[in-house]
């Protein structure tokens, strides 16, 4: 007998009870036909970033090509009612589809697991599916783990891995209405002329973009209770992600650690000094033991750590990595009550839309850099060896508002292309206008952020 929740869940479940959906940026490819052994498509991000209705929009461009709903089968397995989840849970949940739709057996269906990471032994069964089911598989997950070691090793090599972030600023700025999806679209050149008052209105959504984030919860939330959504978001992947899936034995370590670490938003974190402040506190802790949690932090989409760039293994340092939260706006929520933070968090914002624009990147496909001369900071670094010669230089800071300001915010940009020969580089400016500045040859561009967020990777200055 089928689990009376499982049936609940299969047969109540209707995409218009989550419409409108808000078109995510992120491309998940052409949809593969069905057939066993495909190649499974994992989306990963951190709770509440949007995966499910980036599942959802899957679900409704696959029905808009011709697909009938019959054949398409969504289930979340992070559900309290459904207990324990283990792989039986899953059979049973594909024992009920296809008993409500056997033709699916004969032609194929499309299906999608969120939060998959919930069930035992996930890997294996996965791979069971794959195996053996003419099927197209999508899967969600709330770990970047689960295409490493987290996973079975029957299942290595047999997915491919989309890291959804909270909305980006163009989402953003779609999700809220800033201005019209044609004139929204329009820009998409990077040089599209927008009207006095379209500049207006999308320079304050970049404002706001910079306090509220991406979460797609909070977007319309007063600001007291996006706040404290945000902390509660924070909270739970620490406890859930963190805690329990880790068996860590000191949750106040952990959560003392992780308000840290998001403190430190757009800086380095000293170890040393974190563990003789906890010390002081009276939670004592390995230094060992906080850098296993920071990778933990990492593993569950809270924050990214951000290393020093090298072109060679002789050249690599020791120098603390920068963190950076996954949104500005939590970051923002995480913060003491009197801290600003401005730049830091268009800092990290700059860094997440890197992120998203340059996939496929090895480790350290984004990096700071610090000139040999002078140990000037360049922002990012952005580049692999094996895709191009070429790499990007970023600088972004609030203003450029006197002379100098420009030379201190020049300067590391200057001396960089100076010691490796590059020609190109850009200021990303909060309050600013576009133009260059050229000196020997090379020249630095500057932009406004808000039109930086809204060109797409390739257009001049980007």
């Amino acid at each position: 007998m089928t689990n009376p929740v499982i049936a609940e869940k299969l047969a109540s479940f209707t995409i218009k009870d989550f419409q409108p959906i808000v078109a995510r940026d992120l491309d998940l490819g052409e949809p593969l036909a069905p057939k066993a052994g495909n190649l499974v498509k994992v989306v990963t991000g951190m709770r509440r970033s949007g995966k499910s209705y980036r599942l959802f929009q899957e679900m409704e461009m696959l029905h808009e090509s011709g697909i009938q709903w019959s054949r398409i089968c969504y289930f979340n397995f992070e559900d309290d009612r459904l207990g324990s989840v283990t792989p039986a849970t899953g059979d049973e949940v594909l024992e009920a589809f296809y008993a409500a739709h056997p033709e699916g057996l004969r032609e194929g269906v499309y299906l999608f697991f969120d939060e998959l990471q919930e069930m035992r032994d996930w890997g294996a069964w996965l791979r069971r599916v794959v195996d053996n089911t003419k099927a197209t598989i999508y899967v969600s997950g709330s770990s970047s783990k689960m295409l490493s070691n987290e996973i079975a090793t029957e299942f290595r090599g047999r997915a491919l891995d989309f890291e959804l972030l909270p909305y980006s600023f163009r989402e953003f700025v779609r999700a809220n209405d800033v201005v019209d999806s044609v004139t929204l679209d329009a820009g998409d050149d990077g040089v599209k002329a927008y009207s006095l008052e379209e500049r207006l209105l999308l320079q304050n959504a970049m404002k706001r973009y910079l306090i509220v984030g991406g979460f797609p919860a909070v977007q319309e939330l007063p600001d007291p209770q996006r706040i404290a959504l945000l902390q509660s978001y924070v909270q739970r992947v620490v406890l859930r992600d963190v805690v329990e899936r880790h068996d860590i034995s000191r949750p106040r370590v952990a959560s003392a650690l992780a308000r840290r670490a998001l403190g430190s938003n757009g800086k380095q974190l000293s170890m040393r000094k974190v563990e003789n402040d906890l010390r002081s506190a009276g939670m004592p802790a390995s230094r060992e033991m906080l850098g296993d949690l920071i990778g933990y932090f990492e593993d569950a989409y809270l924050l990214f750590r951000l290393r020093e760039f090298s072109m060679a293994l002789s050249e690599r340092t020791t120098a603390m990595p920068k963190v950076y939260a996954i949104d500005p706006g939590l970051a923002a929520a995480a913060a003491s009550a009197g801290v600003r933070d401005e730049g830091q968090r268009l800092e990290e914002a700059v860094y997440l839309e890197l992120r998203r624009r340059n996939v496929g990147f090895r480790r350290d496909g984004i990096a700071s850099y610090r000139t040999r001369e002078h140990g000037y900071e360049v922002d990012f670094v952005v580049g692999d060896a094996l895709q191009s010669e070429t790499y990007e230089l970023y600088q972004v800071t609030v203003n450029m508002d006197d002379a100098a300001t420009v030379r201190r915010e020049t300067r590391a940009l200057w001396e960089m292309m100076a010691e490796r020969d590059m020609k190109e580089s850009t200021v990303i400016v909060g309050d600013g206008e576009e133009c260059d500045y050229e000196q020997d040859g090379r020249v630095i561009h500057q932009i406004p952020a808000w039109r930086w967020f809204l060109r797409l990777r390739g257009t001049s200055g980007a």
